[in-house]
């Protein structure tokens, strides 16, 4: 444990698979230390939590169930409404349980209030990208943060606990940040602003919950198609993808959400199995190629099997992701508008070929191992524990 005492560490994240899914690994490296985790989150991921070694700490949120929004924008908007609405019922949650250091979702915006509210010390963790120059005018399409939608209200919020609201940011400029990403994915890493980051890379925790799944024919080559969990309903995509693949000698798993039934989307080539959701990261182990939405979570859970990536981004942040797939030669960038069925077995045929692409994985796949995953992560968590003073500048 580096000398650090048992402590109390409270996660507070919002519900969304690509938000918690990398957070998960690190929770069982921190009990695995003697750490009690406590993690604050819908009642939609108790189940993933308590896997993971934590106590549960539910809130209410309301949702209608849709996709979520494609501007950023109106993600953040949303994001801080969800914060603002757990307020009540964490904090009378630990009211009589006060956590010794806060771990707080990049948009989990209760938690540094929480934390700068209780003066206990918080550590930023990112699913994503961490703040870089011309994050917010490149994603967001605004000048600066506190153009962002909601940002108003955060900022009030934090006044009436007696908060400054300058310690929003710390979304920007935290005193210690884990970014579940390797250092050469991250956007314009150079400009970075945190005192202490620990570029973590992802944490794959232990998923056998979500099943398993093995290749129906050991011999043929195995592709995997998913927008990830927020951007699903898409039915005229998914017929493109049974146009380009219909027919072709590999085995096609393609992954269409809760909102699309399968019968919706006519015959089905003999080659594909269709599903709402599958265990991905038992997908992945067998896969030679994957046609995704170039959300993080997937993108490094990718990289780590070795997989070659045929990016189709849905938003501004995945359209950064794409470019850096392909900047990096883990696959290539199929704007989403150009994904035509030739188009798309063009590029699956081209990524689960080229040489350069399997030698661009291969080079990010060593600088994974080297980052450490929640090993390092835990570290840095570990780092922030200790008294003031003690600490060595990442």
């Amino acid at each position: 444990m580096s000398g650090t005492s048992p402590a109390h560490i409270a996660v507070v994240n919002l519900p969304m698979h690509g938000h918690v899914n990398p957070t998960l690994g690190v929770v069982e490296e921190l009990v695995r230390r003697g750490h009690r985790v406590t993690y604050a989150i819908t009642e939609d991921f108790v189940h993933q939590v308590k896997a993971a070694g934590a106590e549960p700490v539910l809130y209410p949120v309301a949702s209608d169930g849709g996709d979520a929004p494609e501007l950023l924008s109106e993600g953040f908007e949303l994001a801080v409404h969800a914060s603002l609405g757990s307020l009540p019922a964490l904090t009378r949650a630990y009211a009589g349980d006060r956590p010794d250091l806060v771990l707080y979702d990049v948009y989990g915006f209760a938690g540094l209030l929480l934390g700068a509210q209780w003066n206990v010390p918080t550590v930023l963790c990112s699913p994503t990208h961490l703040f870089y120059d011309g994050i917010v005018p490149e994603l967001f399409d605004l000048p600066g943060l506190a153009d962002i939608p909601g940002y108003p209200e955060l900022a009030a919020a934090f006044t009436e606990r007696g908060v400054s609201s300058s310690r929003i940011h710390e979304i920007e400029r935290p005193d210690f940040a884990v970014a579940c990403l390797p250092r050469s994915f991250q956007r314009r890493a150079e400009t970075v602003a945190a005192r202490s980051v620990a570029y973590a890379g992802p944490a794959l925790g232990d998923r056998s919950y979500q099943g398993s799944w093995r290749p129906p024919h050991p011999d043929v080559p195995v592709l995997l198609i998913s927008l990830g969990s927020q951007f699903t309903r898409r039915p005229e995509f998914y017929r493109a993808c049974l146009a380009a693949f219909g027919g072709l000698p590999w085995h096609v798993v393609l992954c269409v959400g809760p909102s699309v039934p399968p019968a919706d989307l006519g015959p089905l080539p003999g080659n594909f199995e269709v599903h709402a959701q599958v265990p991905q990261l038992a997908v992945l182990a067998h896969a030679d190629a994957f046609v995704t939405h170039a959300g993080m979570g997937g993108a490094m859970e990718a990289v780590q099997h070795g997989v070659p990536m045929v990016a189709v981004p849905q938003m501004a942040e995945q359209r950064v992701n794409a470019d850096r797939i392909e900047d990096l030669r883990l696959g290539v960038h199929l704007p989403r508008e150009h994904a035509t069925p030739q188009a798309l077995r063009d590029a699956v045929l081209r990524v689960s070929s080229d040489p350069g692409i399997r030698a661009g994985i291969s080079a990010l796949r060593e600088e994974i191992a080297r980052s450490g995953g929640a090993g390092t992560a835990a570290d840095l968590v570990e780092e922030a524990l200790r008294p003031i003073g003690s600490h060595t500048a990442g």
